[in-house]
């Protein structure tokens, strides 16, 4: 799972502050046990050379009398051992009664070494720093060894380690809430770029990102970004300007090959072949033109002005006079379209709610089964007039219903398989629904088969113009 950079960038922050902590942490409780236990090192040594002097000058009585004198420290212990081991005398804690030293340790000693070491002591194995070193008395080699609990130097390191493990944690926990606001912080400028730019869409390709005067990488990144939107911008104005130049083009031949094509039609001497081969050439020349059409219309609203003469319209006449364009494409796949409904007051362009309502009819019939039927219906609400198409086509599942508006868009279904189309007709309807300030929408009434809706605002007055000769509340039927 991929965090977002904040919190990556939040727990790098406290895993880094952890592994100091840790290891200065570390450092500070060596470093003080080492410096504790040196401290007392420096006094039992020259303590322990005392007693030995005092005892090869004196004998057994100046032990307890230099030992008193020279040790300090907690529990401390002094002791004299005999060649076999057995304390000769011993002074201060208990621990001295017994011998402090292993038997290898004296030998050790008695060889001549000074051994200075932590070593356990007593019943409950308590930690004592010892040194010892031999001595002697009349010829007689003795083992001298002096000790100190070791109790406070355990105890100091224990607070110190004690307050480190309460400290380090809230350390942490403060370094990821600084690390947090910093992060927030420092990633502020990036979201400002990455909400700014989220808004520019197609139409809005002129606009620039604010590049902020700090010359960083932030500035750098808005930089980079504009230059990338200037591209796209050329790239799309340019392809703008190939398609309304094609598509003006095309129109001219296009109107020819049509009245071309119905003069021919007209003739009386044409074999009945000739005639279904002509009727089927009419058919593809009104439907490439269209798609011009629809190519144009794209091109207009890419650059902001689909031109719309807007008066009061009503949708029964809209698709009454959009059905019969249609009518021989139907025919040819033996397809009824049924008109029906209410009258519809609207505020729109007629001839643009025609092509819209054109293609969704066209969608229809093209998904539509063989034998079929079309179904047109008008309809009002309190704010849109609307006219809806359905069909009893394979239908589109739920998560395609908005996609199917995109330009080009093919879905990978029984609906986007074995039909013709340039792809684009849905996403006429939703630009002409646009232009208008109303709606296009999808739904699927029954097992099989959509309904494509088109709304628009409903005019505002209190008696509607008479834009049909159909009278309100008629349900008139077109039938092919």
């Amino acid at each position: 799972m991929k965090l977002p950079i904040r919190v990556r960038m939040t727990a790098w922050y406290a895993i880094l502050l952890a592994v100091i902590v840790a290891g200065v942490g570390a450092f500070l409780v060596l470093r003080l046990r080492t410096d504790l236990t040196s401290a007392i090192d420096g006094s039992l040594v020259p303590a322990t050379d005392q007693i030995a002097i005092g005892y090869h000058a004196e004998g057994r009585p100046e032990v307890p009398d230099v030992s008193s004198t020279v040790l300090s420290g907690e529990r401390a212990a002094s002791q004299v051992l005999d060649s076999g081991g057995r304390v000769i005398v011993a002074y201060g804690d208990p621990v001295g009664r017994s011998p402090m030293l292993s038997a290898a340790d004296q030998r050790d000693v008695l060889a001549g070494r000074r051994i200075t070491r932590t070593v356990q002591l007593g019943p409950k194995d308590e930690r004592f720093r010892l040194v010892a070193r031999a001595a002697s008395r009349r010829g007689d080699p003795v083992v001298v060894a002096a000790g100190v609990s070791m109790a406070g130097v355990d105890g100091s390191v224990h607070r110190v380690l004690v307050l480190l493990l309460i400290a380090g944690p809230a350390a942490l926990i403060a370094t990821a809430a600084g690390g947090w606001w910093l992060a927030g912080r420092a990633l502020r400028p990036i979201e400002r770029l990455r909400a700014h730019a989220q808004e520019i869409g197609g139409d809005r390709l002129d606009e620039r990102l604010a590049v902020p005067a700090t010359g960083d990488e932030v500035a750098r990144l808005a930089a980079t970004l504009n230059t990338m939107l200037a591209r796209i911008q050329r790239g799309v104005e340019e392809q703008h300007l190939i398609v309304a130049d094609v598509s003006h083009e095309l129109r001219s031949p296009l109107a020819a090959m049509r009245s071309e094509l119905d003069v021919s039609l007209r003739a009386d001497k044409l074999t009945s072949d000739a005639r279904r081969v002509l009727e089927s050439t009419r058919e593809e020349v009104d439907r490439m033109s269209r798609t011009v059409d629809d190519l144009l219309t794209l091109s207009s609203a890419d650059e902001g002005c689909l031109d719309l003469l807007v008066e009061p319209v009503d949708l029964r006449q809209v698709a009454a006079a959009t059905v019969p364009s249609l009518l021989p494409r139907a025919r040819s796949r033996a397809i009824d379209v049924s008109l029906g409904g209410e009258a519809a007051f609207g505020v729109g362009d007629h001839e643009r709610l025609r092509q819209a309502l054109g293609n969704l009819l066209d969608n229809a019939i093209k998904y539509s089964p063989q034998g079929g039927t079309v179904w047109l219906r008008t309809w009002s609400t309190v704010d849109e007039a609307v006219v809806s198409v359905e069909d009893e086509g394979p239908g589109i599942p739920v998560e395609l219903r908005e996609r199917v508006f995109d330009r080009f868009f093919r879905a990978d279904t029984a609906r986007g398989r074995g039909t013709d189309g340039s792809g684009i007709g849905l996403s006429i309807v939703r630009e002409v629904a646009r232009a208008h300030g109303g709606r296009v929408w999808v739904e699927a009434p029954r097992a099989g088969g959509s309904t494509f809706s088109l709304a628009i605002p409903v005019i505002v007055t209190q008696n509607p113009p008479e834009a049909s000769a159909t009278r309100p509340g008629a349900t008139p039927t077109v039938r092919t």
